[in-house]
């Protein structure tokens, strides 16, 4: 299964091809560490830097991707090639024992491939260490040995082309009196240093790049069965659901054939066809979380399949979220339709607050999040966070174009024809009959939560390592296919609990219907609290208020996703059940 996947992608993502002296990209994007995961600028060091090239996305993430000073040229190897000369001042010392100390790697990237590091027992790690500890001294390594595996794709010996498997990196002290820093602050040192670099090219019989990142970081056959386990669940709920409704129509059409038989046969949910399509209290708090969970839902959807086909790692991490905001900011129309549409639905009066409400609760939630997280990073003179150009950016992106794509699809969806309900429901409404215990909120909630996200939870815990581990890298095609699970999934338990409250007579079914899959929301983050404290070794205040607020962001989208999904099906549910029998 891994070598059919990277097979494909690899026929799917159109890798480039060099001729020989042709030069190859090198860039840096950002220093890292597991421990506190704090994204610093590997430039604030002040070691050979070049123009800056970020992005929108890494400055939010704080991962900047910047060009090198290192050259690599095709085919060419170079030996003890200088950079430049570093004159370290006090206060770069101490930064760079820090950085040390906390396991900082430099995350470089040559031809979008990840630079790998082996250790000492031989283990594969993406990124370069700055340098080493030994008791009280400090090491910094000056000297990188890039060995890069190249595979010929030409055809003829004249005007060869070339393209790039791996790269690996060995690091090295040369300097011994200029590399070693004293543990003492005020020692006197050699602080000229003198960085340099070697290129290794190595022939490869076969073109088998992103084979040895996938090994790296997880393993691909797992994922895969884990992910065709979870589709025949799926598939057994969706079969049993479609059996038990069906069963119950046709045993009601048969009794109906006799007019006396059929008044006796109508009971349970045929007894509250009056009442099972009269709007929900709330339904302008509603109508705005049922457009935000659509928007959401097509913005995942479309980034993830369209990463699945074009992007397996991480420079592209920093493109991703750019790509997030400005696909977030054009289905904003969406958002708009939807929310004015149900709202309209609904029987709602406040045209006008649904439109603001749309258009504004996530954004203001979103932009005090993530004010929280700058003042505290900004105190940790990290490199995340928006500067006041960036800033301004996406203010214009909001006010310019979410806004106004906002403001039109309100305008359609308020002046569109709603759709007609099968049954007209009365003035008053229907006494609800005692519940079972198991449709109170409370349970109801806890279960239908729990199947949602314990149907991926393999795929939730890997994709938690992959980021909060630093390793930006993911297969987005299982991604894709776990988003579209996880949607089939919401719709059914939201399904499954929408029966059997109209079974119990019990026609208040459309909070229900959003808040039981929107509960998988509430286990993200409870396992997000285990994860922590299993999994993480920071404790620095700003990275664990970094880490929480991040993951209630992400709690809250997969809430928003997952519980529009189960209300939409289950309004569909509900029509489709309500037209296909005869009630008088």
């Amino acid at each position: 299964m891994n070598i059919f996947i990277v097979s494909i992608t690899c026929v799917i993502y159109a890798q480039r091809m060099y001729f020989e002296g042709e030069q190859i990209p090198v860039l840096i994007n950002s220093m890292i560490s597991e421990s506190t995961l704090l994204p610093y600028d590997y430039y604030d060091l002040d070691i050979c830097k070049p123009e800056s090239t970020e992005n929108f996305g890494s400055m939010i993430l704080g991962t900047l991707t910047q060009q090198s000073s290192f050259k690599l040229f095709m085919n060419y190897e170079l030996v003890d090639e200088i950079v430049c000369f570093k004159n370290f001042t006090q206060i770069e010392q101490n930064n760079l024992k820090w950085f040390i100390d906390h396991d900082y790697r430099v995350n470089m990237l040559i031809d979008d491939l990840p630079i790998i590091f082996r250790d000492n027992l031989n283990n594969q790690i993406i990124g370069a260490f700055l340098g080493i500890r030994d008791f009280n001294q400090y090491s910094f390594y000056n000297h990188y040995n890039f060995k890069v595996e190249i595979y010929n794709t030409s055809k003829s010996v004249i005007n060869q082309t070339f393209s790039i498997n791996q790269i690996t990196v060995e690091l090295e002290q040369k300097c011994e009196n200029i590399t070693k820093i004293d543990f003492v602050r005020n020692c006197s040192i050699n602080q000229m240093m003198k960085i340099t670099y070697s290129v290794q090219y190595i022939m490869s019989n076969s073109s088998n790049r992103w084979q040895a990142y996938l090994n790296i970081v997880f393993d691909s056959n797992q994922k895969w069965w884990s992910i065709s386990i979870t589709f025949i669940i799926t598939a057994i709920i969706a079969w049993f659901i479609r059996f038990i409704i069906r069963r119950d129509v046709m045993k009601f059409k048969a009794l109906s054939q006799n007019e006396n038989d059929g008044l006796n046969a109508q009971k349970s949910w045929q007894l509250i066809s009056r009442d099972v399509f009269r709007p929900p209290s709330g339904i302008l708090f509603l109508s705005i979380l049922i457009g935000t969970g659509i928007q959401f839902t097509m913005m995942t959807i479309s980034i993830f399949f369209f990463s699945s086909i074009g992007s397996l790692y991480s420079i592209h991490t920093t493109n991703l979220i750019t790509n997030f905001i400005v696909v977030y900011v054009f289905t904003g129309i969406l958002n708009g339709y939807y929310s004015s549409k149900f709202y309209k639905y609904f029987k709602g009066e406040y045209l006008l607050l649904c439109t603001l409400g749309s258009n504004l609760a996530f954004p203001i939630l979103i932009i005090f999040i993530f004010r929280i997280q700058y003042i505290a990073l900004m105190f940790e003179g990290s490199s995340s966070g928006l500067d006041f150009k960036s800033g301004i950016t996406l203010i214009a992106l909001y006010l310019g174009i979410q806004t106004p794509l906002n403001l039109i699809g309100s305008f359609i969806g308020f002046k569109s024809e709603s759709s007609k309900t099968t049954c007209k429901f009365g003035l008053i409404p229907q006494q609800i009959i005692q519940q079972p215990f198991y449709l109170h909120y409370f349970f109801i909630c806890l279960i239908g939560g729990l199947i949602c996200f314990i149907s991926v939870g393999l795929e939730i815990s890997q994709t938690m390592q992959l980021i909060w581990k630093n390793s930006y890298y993911e297969f987005f095609v299982s991604q894709f296919f776990t988003a579209i699970l996880l949607i089939i999934i919401s719709a059914e338990v939201s399904i499954i609990t929408v029966y059997l409250l109209i079974q119990n007579q019990n026609h208040r079914w459309q909070w229900k219907a959003f808040f039981v899959p929107f509960t998988s929301g509430v286990y993200l983050f409870i396992y997000s609290i285990q994860y922590y404290l299993d999994s993480l070794q920071f404790t620095r205040f700003s990275t664990i208020l970094y880490y929480f607020s991040t993951m209630y962001m992400a709690s809250l989208c997969l809430g928003l996703i997952c519980g529009t999904v189960g209300f939409l099906a289950s309004h569909i549910f509900v029509q489709k059940i309500y037209s296909m029998i005869k009630l008088s």
